[in-house]
């Protein structure tokens, strides 16, 4: 049973994440910039033909999607750091109370859910089981 994933993994994981984060960067600018500084929603003689709701909604939005990229950013960056400190790609659960770590691939969360959410600290077992306050 391994442990810890090479290192050679692990510089496969650290690429990903840096290109996710590089995708994250730039969603981010074409939100900020799709939002501008003069858009009717802030000036005084708006006109009444726009419908600010619907430019206030946009707004709520865009708000709403930069907030989640920024914690999605937020959780790749942490994610970095535990390829730094040795501990990404181990089950979460595991690390605290190994006997109640039931992941099949334990302590290691599987690859493919590593590259498709790189920012996993569970296995999908272990994850069940914190949704259904099971642990």
């Amino acid at each position: 049973m391994k442990s810890k994933y090479s290192k050679a993994k692990l510089a496969k994981f650290k690429k990903n994440i840096l290109q996710k984060i590089e995708e994250i960067d730039g969603t981010m600018k074409n939100i900020r910039s799709s939002v501008s500084d003069n858009s009717s929603l802030f000036l005084d003689g708006s006109s009444e033909d726009h419908d600010e709701g619907t430019e206030a909604h946009e707004v709520e939005k865009n708000f709403l999607l930069i907030s989640r990229e920024s914690d999605y950013l937020t959780n790749l960056e942490k994610a970095l750091q535990r390829i730094d400190d040795g501990s990404y790609g181990i089950c979460e659960v595991y690390i605290e109370d190994a006997e109640k770590c039931e992941c099949p691939e334990s302590p290691l969360i599987p690859e493919e859910r590593l590259l498709e959410v790189p920012n996993a600290t569970k296995g999908v077992f272990c994850k069940e089981k914190k949704k259904l306050n099971l642990l």
